[in-house]
């Protein structure tokens, strides 16, 4: 029996498209989860033996060579320890191109670099006296031979475990540079594990006798791709294969959805967003529905921005009630008279998509009347 720490797109190296200061911030972490990988496997509570990397380490295939020097340090502690380490290139980091960081460090690469362009056996291991096979291969244009998904794989060999290691998209084609795989081709071929990287997202099918698991990535991208925040640790070698999640300690991408329909002033809807942010996370909060009262959107932001790292506060909303929208237009005020303007042109809309950019170009005016929208996104 043995434990493996499966780790699959860290994207060291990736950028947030957030303001500064926090954007360095959350680089900075980033690049830091390596390290924070290692510690675990480090640990002799987790039991670690062996560490599979399934592609995309590396957010592009030229890291900053800083970068490049301190994963190679992290992963050399590994080595040190004797724990067992395999590194897959992925997509964003692909070994394809001359200048890609695995060509240019492959000599000096800590533990097994993949390099084989089809699904082949790489190595057999020993890990605590039983033999562990090892399938995996590294996407390479014009040389790996992908014609929709792939299913020629070497069948699994007896008296050991059989692991394979792919970076790719389980029976789902988005094209050859995302390694489409065969499920049924891989279920045929009888590994005990299959570690995968490329989806974002946690994920485990039963294929035949052996588990299909994508780790996901434990750091978040932004607030459409916010990371799984756990590490994925498998025990394999005693029975069917075991995979348990460990909490991370990564800066969490939270959205947070409030409807803001069932408020009557603008100090409940504040009071109830407070209620709702996380201090220590990057948060994305979502007003949707109808509002039925003046609501002052930069007001709220500035008021709200110190309660979490980064506050992005996005208007999906309706727009403001119809009672709202009537008590303006009874205004003798330039507001007044926008508003009944706009109200008329509303009522002869030739269709639905013209009365939705009324309705938008109303929900615009307002806010410029009241001195824009500041940072607010609309």
């Amino acid at each position: 029996m043995f434990r493996v720490l499966h780790l699959a797109d860290l994207h060291l190296g990736y950028r947030p498209d957030l303001p500064a200061p926090v954007q360095e911030e959350v680089y900075r972490e980033r690049n830091g989860v390596l390290q924070a990988a290692v510690d675990l496997a480090l640990d002799p509570r987790r039991g670690i033996n062996l560490v599979l990397i399934a592609g995309d380490l590396f957010d592009n295939h030229r890291p900053q060579a800083s970068l490049v020097e301190e994963t190679i340090r992290e992963l050399g502690r590994l080595e040190a320890a004797g724990i067992q380490v395999i590194t897959v290139p992925g997509n964003h980091d692909e070994i394809t191109y001359n200048d890609s960081v695995y060509r240019r460090e492959a000599s000096r690469w800590p533990g097994l670099l993949v390099t084989e362009p089809m699904p082949a056996k790489v190595a057999t291991l020993k890990i605590n006296g039983d033999a562990c096979h090892l399938v995996a291969m590294a996407y390479t244009g014009g040389v790996s031979r992908v014609d929709g998904p792939l299913k020629n794989f070497p069948p699994a060999e007896g008296g050991g475990v059989n692991l394979a290691v792919f970076h790719g998209s389980l029976d789902w084609d988005g094209g050859e540079r995302s390694l489409p795989l065969d499920g049924e081709a891989l279920s045929a071929a009888g590994y005990d594990y299959i570690a995968l990287g490329h989806i974002h997202r946690r994920g485990q099918r039963q294929l035949g006798r052996g588990l299909a698991c994508y780790a996901g990535m434990v750091a978040g991208k932004g607030f459409a791709d916010p990371g799984t925040g756990s590490w994925t640790i498998v025990t394999l070698g005693d029975g069917p294969a075991r995979v348990e999640q460990v909490p991370a300690a990564v800066r969490p991408w939270r959205v947070v959805d409030v409807d803001v329909t069932a408020f009557h002033a603008p100090e409940e809807l504040e009071a109830a967003i407070r209620e709702l942010i996380d201090p220590g996370a990057l948060v994305q909060v979502r007003l949707a529905g109808t509002i039925a009262f003046d609501l002052d959107l930069e007001g709220l932001q500035a008021r709200l921005d110190h309660l979490c790292s980064y506050l992005d506060l996005v208007n999906d909303t309706e727009g403001w009630a119809q009672e709202l929208l009537e008590s303006f237009a009874a205004e003798p005020t330039i507001r007044g008279l926008f508003v009944r303007r706009l109200q008329a042109k509303l009522a002869g809309a030739a269709g639905p998509g013209e009365a939705a950019v009324i309705r938008r170009a109303l929900w615009r005016g307002l806010l410029a009347l009241k001195g824009g929208c500041g940072p607010c996104r609309l």
